[in-house]
Parts: structure tokens; sequence; C-alpha cells
């Protein structure tokens, strides 16, 4: 008699994640688990219990998958669907827990860890006082979502421990070796757990060769086929969304060959069509760039003047190795206009073409000379943002202000479209100007060049001079690197004791040992390959440093890496998360307060607050913040309590992790998590209105406000902590009123305002105000200036937001 298989299977797919409720957050994730209502992070979350006559007040939610407690204020959710009742595969394993001997309240780092073995047992070795502390463990409980690991009874001493590891990060093989031990294999309903198992937790290709295994073990059994049809049919979805993810990526070469092998056996018609559509439109881009190629090199070859057509020749080189799906709207201007009716000229059709290629195509002209003038500019500009001595820039920006063309506006667009200024392996000038706006009052960098070695597939060390020392990086590129393509990247803090190489393995996947086809290294497979992000791991810890020292030397670091790295590589300025895992995460909370402008996320991952992070929590309200704690981690929640209270209320954007019976790990469990969330955040503009606070005198600049000169009764060095009584953080605050006009209130001896078209308009008068007093007149005008502009794009390297102009006062 066939099985109704799929009706038990497929059913279950809507509740997979069930258990209770799930949570549609505004910035479009989803959570699911048991909610409920806290009074606070420290606090009971489901059994919230008020003094007497106290009324509780509940704003903070939690979230209870079995894995991890998700805290996020109300205000961050959209709408909260009722689930229904639970309906989880949970397989059960028998275990000799132990239910009684020492409570594991504390879990130190990690020494050993042996490989589960076919029981579901292994030993968790970690530091504890006097030595380490080795815990026998084992799996009494799978389910889709997590696993639930115990301690076992043990001589002579058993732990109490109840963990929680996420059953997506244990390995396939592990797993089955665990389930055919834990389930009867001759028994078809227990097996079919395994199925469901699998499926509940969008594992297809397993749930598929489970299936398979059960139907040759049961030859007597029927009615798999549709399951094992729809099975395949829901892994090719999910390859297709893959694919879709590694397009999106920009690795086209990838996406092109899978979808040329994708396999046809047992995938439905609507499917295979949208991968033959899906290779269509790469025949097309292709078909598409040909022609625009083709017109462009007749248009080229037509021009009469020797040294234009010279000029457009090399232009034409050039977009011919760098035409791809980021650049062919370059020429939209161009691929519309010369397939008209012959009225512009051949002159004018290759303006359109080489301007729309310099500057985008709705800042193409169609004057030739201003085009190839643009061509030398771009040129000009380029050498000045390589240029490290202060007199040639001087005379690089005479010949700038000469040039046809070169306008501020111009400038400006041609900084956007550029290719990073430095190439990759280019060891280029490693100056850094002593300025406030770059990190305070800081030493700057002397002259010098940088040592940069590839040690893999996208894989590179830079190491230049910075002040007295040295600052070394490392760099994991994506898979088809373009740097003509703007690309996200995370900055990454490792912990006490670890390698920066310990950074990329943790975002972006460890290196794959073999050698490639073509003999080569095979590279990294991780988070941030599938997603297309670059991963810049600084080398930030001094020797045997064991805690964070809040210093001006650790924020220049970690601000110069930033600032060469996006000198080097196609970084998006808007898409920058700061990172950091135990005293890395301390490093990246403090700093991420200290300058919010750079980052349009933060990520601390098993980070306290401590010192400036608790006098700073206002400058938190201008970031988004993504904090991920292990339950038991020597009471890190507990201690940073307060702060995590002061994130979860409305205006702050901010999500706190806790997994259950963890303690100081890295958390790769959260990583999808954190990709997802990033995924749906962007710097933002500079905020019109802010009011941040300082304690040190080199958190002196807020985007468009630097002040310079800052009380000093009230800047509180690191080696001075803790501040005396009294003292209290300096604030600065910066306001855009109507009518063109900026306000400044700091108590400072020196500001300097910059100015962008993102915040003001240089078309009309522009009034400044410093603390209510007039710094310009209610008619005057403000100029962008040349100068300005490439100064700013050259010491912040950020070509994507350039300022055009500033004021200082007094």
């Amino acid at each position: 008699m066939p099985r109704p298989i799929l009706t038990s299977l497929f059913a279950l797919l809507v509740v997979a994640a069930a258990q209770g409720a799930t949570l549609q957050l505004k910035d479009g994730r989803t959570i699911s688990g048991e909610v409920g209502h806290t009074t606070g992070v420290a606090d009971d979350p489901f059994d919230p219990s008020p003094g007497a006559g106290a009324v509780p007040v509940t704003s903070t939610l939690i979230v209870d998958d079995g894995l991890r407690r998700t805290f996020l204020h109300k205000t961050a959710v959209r709408d909260i669907l009722d689930g229904e009742d639970e309906r989880q595969v949970k397989i059960r394993l028998w275990q000799n827990e132990a239910d009684r001997g020492s409570a594991i309240g504390s879990v130190g780092q990690l020494v050993r860890l042996t490989p589960f073995d076919e029981f579901g047992r292994r030993i968790y070795e970690m530091r504890a006082a006097g030595g380490s502390l080795a815990v026998i463990q084992g799996v009494t409980e799978i389910t889709p979502i997590y696993t639930r690991v115990e301690g076992l009874s043990a001589e002579p001493r058993s732990y109490v421990w109840d963990m929680r590891l996420a059953t997506s990060s244990i390995p396939r093989d592990t797993l089955d070796r665990i389930l055919r031990r834990a389930l009867p294999q001759d028994d078809l309903d227990s097996r079919l757990q395994a199925v469901r198992l699998y499926l509940q937790g969008e594992r297809y290709h397993d749930a598929q060769q489970e299936l398979e295994a059960i139907r040759r073990d049961f030859p007597e059994a029927e009615g798999f086929e549709d399951d094992l049809r729809q099975l395949r049919q829901l892994a090719a979805r999910r390859l297709i969304a893959e694919l879709e993810l590694r397009r999106e990526a920009g690795q086209h070469r990838l996406v092109r060959r899978l979808l040329a092998s994708f396999p046809p056996d047992g995938v439905a018609g609507a499917t295979l069509r949208q991968v033959r559509e899906m290779l269509d439109a790469y025949d097309n881009d292709d078909a598409k760039r040909r022609e625009i190629l083709g017109r462009l090199s007749r248009i080229v070859e037509g021009l009469s003047e020797p040294r234009a057509r010279a000029v457009a020749g090399e232009i034409l080189a050039e977009i011919n190795a760098e035409l791809s799906d980021v650049t062919l709207g370059r020429l939209t201007a161009f691929a519309e206009l010369s397939k008209g009716s012959g009225s512009l000229s051949d002159e004018q059709l290759a303006s359109l073409a080489i301007s729309g290629w310099l500057l985008g195509t709705n800042q193409a002209v169609d004057n030739l000379q201003v085009a190839l003038s643009l061509v030398r500019v771009r040129g000009l500009i380029l050498e000045y943002l390589q240029c490290g001595d202060a007199g040639e820039r001087e005379r690089l920006l005479v010949d700038l202000r000469d040039a046809e063309g070169a306008t501020v506006e111009r400038v400006a667009e041609l900084l956007r479209l550029m290719k990073p200024p430095l190439d990759i392996l280019e060891a280029g000038p490693s100056e850094d100007d002593p300025s406030a706006k770059d990190q305070g009052a800081q030493q700057g960098a002397g002259a010098g060049v940088a040592d940069i070695t590839e040690r893999g597939p996208g894989f590179y060390e830079i190491v230049r001079p910075l002040g007295d020392g040295h600052l070394r990086y490392l760099v994991q590129l994506p898979p088809e690197y373009d740097p003509l393509r703007s690309y996200p990247a995370i900055i990454t803090l490792g912990g006490a004791g670890y390698r920066p190489e310990t950074q990329l393995d943790y975002w972006a996947g460890a290196p794959a040992e073999g050698r490639a086809a073509d003999g080569g290294a095979l590279g990294r497979s991780g988070q941030s390959m599938r997603h297309g992000y670059i991963v810049v791991a600084v080398d930030w810890l001094g020797p045997q440093q064991s805690r964070y020292g809040f210093t001006s030397a650790e924020h220049l670091t970690v601000l110069a890496a930033l600032r060469d790295a996006r000198r080097r590589f196609a970084i998006d300025s808007d898409r920058v998360y700061l990172s950091g895992h135990d005293i890395g995460g301390d490093a990246a909370w403090d700093i991420g307060l200290a300058h919010p402008e750079h980052w349009a996320g933060v990520i601390p991952l098993l980070a306290r607050a401590d010192r400036y992070v608790g006098w700073y929590w206002k400058n938190a309200e201008f970031t988004p913040w993504y904090f991920v704690e292990g339950e038991l981690d020597g009471g890190k929640v507990a201690a940073s309590a307060r702060e995590f209270d002061r994130y979860l209320r409305p205006r702050f954007d901010a999500t706190l992790v806790e997994y259950l019976g963890r303690g100081h790990e890295a958390f790769s469990d959260e990583i999808q998590r954190l990709f997802d969330w990033m995924g749906r955040r962007r710097r933002g503009a500079a905020p019109e209105e802010f009011e941040c606070f300082s304690l040190r005198p080199w958190d002196n600049y807020f985007w468009w406000v630097e002040a310079e000169g800052l009380p000093e009764k009230a800047m509180v060095a690191p080696a001075a902590w803790p501040p005396q009584r009294g003292v209290r953080a300096v604030p600065i605050r910066g306001r855009k009123y109507a009518g063109n006009k900026l306000g400044v209130f700091a108590r400072t001896e020196r500001v300097t305002v910059w100015l962008s078209p993102d915040l003001v308009s240089f078309d009309e008068p522009l009034e400044i105000e410093l603390n209510g007093r007039r710094v310009t007149g209610r008619g005057d005008f403000v100029e962008p200036e040349l100068g300005v502009l490439l100064e700013d794009a050259r010491t912040r390297a950020d070509r994507k937001h350039p300022y055009w102009a500033k004021v200082t006062a007094p």
C-alpha cells in the first residue's frame, strides 16, 4: 500500500521553525520561537517579577528558539504571527546524563574538542582555574534547529551542563552516524524520522539521500517516488536561490558554469524555464556588449583628428577589457543615440561614450575636447591620490585647475567611478596626515612603502609603516573580484591569543586542502565568499596583550587599516561592518561608538561593556548593532546588561543574541543570520541632527563636525581611568536647519565644518553658526574647492562621499 509520506513530511515545512510565534521585523528579517517580554536583559525573560507596587515596563521582546535567545525592542517588530502548536521533529537519545554534580556556571576558553562518536559523545576541554577542565558530553535531543548536548555522569566527578548547538552546524556524516545508532534501522517509521528532520532543517539533499537509502532497505514500501521528486524540486529551488545570490555578488563565471550543468532530472518545467531565462539573459548581455563595442570601434576608427583617435583608442581598449554588468550602464546614452538616425557626428558619439565611461551616463557630454580632457583629468587625479609628497600634490592641483572640464562636480563623479587608486600589489605611499579628521591628535605615519604578499587566491598580507611602528592586515577578496564593482567589507578584530588568520577563517572559511585542476591553491569557500564580501583582518594586538586598552594607538591601527584597504580594494564605504571577537569585540564596541560615521553596522561578539562604552552610549543611536554572547561566558551578559538595556529602546537599532549553555567560543552557528542582518543595512547619509559625546581628544570628529582643542579637564586618558568626580563627557552637536543653515554646538577651541552636496546647497547662501554665533553671514556663499575635495578623498579614502568644502572657526 502506498504510504502518504508527503502529507506528513512536506506539510511540516510551514512549521519547521515554529515554536510559539514568528516575528516579522521591520528590516525584513523573520525570527521564530517562543516569545516573551522582559523588563531588562538581566531579568528572567519569561517570569518578570516586579517589586510590590511596581509596574513592569516590558518593552523588550525575547525570542527563544531552543538554541538561543534573541532580544529586540518591540518597535523593531512589524508583526507577530501566532504559530501553530509545535510539530517539530524531536529525536531523543538515551544518555546517562548527569542530574547531580558540579554545575557548569562559566565556560572557559576552548582547549580541546573531540569529534562526536557514533553514540553522540565527545570531550569538551576548557581552561579553568588552576589548569583545564574536561567534561564528557552527550547528545540527548536533536531537532531541526538545535541539538541538545548535556554533561554525562562520569567518575570521579560529573558536571551538569545543558548546551545547545545549531543542528545545521553538525556535518552530515557525523549526524548520520549518530542517527543510525539512535534510530532502529529496521523500523520504517523511525527511519522516516530522520528524513523529516532533514526536511524541516531544509537539508533537502540529505533528506533525499536518506529517503533513497530507505527505499533500498525497504523495497516493499511504496509511495516514495513522489516524495523523491518533490525533494529534488526543493533542492533545485535551493540551487536556484544560491545561483541568484552568487549572481548578485558578481560571480558570473561560476553562475554560468552551474547553469549550463544544471541537473534536469526530476525538476519541474517552471524551474528549468527559470534556468533557461537566466542563461538567455547572460547571452543577451554578451550580445549587447559585442554590439556596443563594435559600434564604438567603428566610430573611433572614423575620427579624423589623429590625437583624438589615439586617446579614444586607449579608452576603447579599456572599455573592451572592463565592460561588464557593473559598467554597462555607463554607456546607455551612447548605446541609445548611436543607433539613431545619424543626427550626431562621430565626434559627438565618441564623446558620449568616453565621458559616459568616465562620469556615468547621466553626466555624459557631446563635446569631444571636454571628453578627451577628462581622460587627462582622471590621470591627474590618480597621480594626486597616489602621491605622498605635498609639494608634488600642489603642482598636480594647479594642473587640474587649468584642465578643461575639471569642475568640482565632475571630479567628484570621476572619483566615484574610478578604480581604487592603488593596485592590489602596488606598494604606493604610506603617508597618513596627522590631521584630526584622520585620527584625532595623532602623529601621522612617516613616508614609506607597503610590503604586500599574495598568500593564496584573493588572499593578501599588507604591511606598511604607521607612526613609529607598522600596520599589518590581511585581506580575503571574494571570487571573481572586479575592482570596478563595489563590495561590502567586514573589518574584523581578533581576540587575545588569536592571529588575524583565525578571523579570516571565521568569516571566509578555512583554506581548502589540496590543489585545483590547474595546480593552484583551492582557496576559501565560507560565507563571505558566497555573499561577495571583502574581509579585512587587522593585526591590532600587541605582544602578549590580554585586554583591550581603549588607546589612541588601537584606534589609529583600525582606522588606518580601513583607509588603506579602501585605497587598494573596491570597498563600498556605505557597507563597511566592524566586528570583533573577545577583546576584539571590546575594541569594536568602543571604536564603533567613538567613530560611528564609518560603519554600516557593528558586530561585537563575546564583548563586555567597559570604561568609555558606558559614557558614550548615546552615540550608539546612529549605528546598527548586533551583539552575540554566550550564556555561560563569565557573566558578560549580566555585566553589560545596563548598556544592552540602553540600546534596546526606540530610535536604536540593536539585536542581542545569547546562546544557551554556551561560553567563550566563536559562534559560527550565528554567521548565516549575521550575513542576513548585514545584507539589510547600509550606512545612511550624515544625520541632519546629532549629539555625540567624547572623553578623549581623538574622539573629536562626527560626520561633518570636527572639533579641536576639547576641554582638557573633561579629557580622560585610558591610563588615568577612572574619571575624577564631576567629570562629564563633552557633547558635540550638529544640526541642519531649514534655509541652508547649519549650527554647531561644542566647547572647543576650534571647529571645522565639512560640507558636501549631500548636506547643503552650494547654489544658495549658506549660514553657519557656532554656539549661536554666526561664522558665515546670511548672504554668504561657500564655494566648493577642488583642493579640499581631493585632499579629503586622499586622506579619508572615501571616494563615494568626499567633502567639497570646509569652514573653520574661529
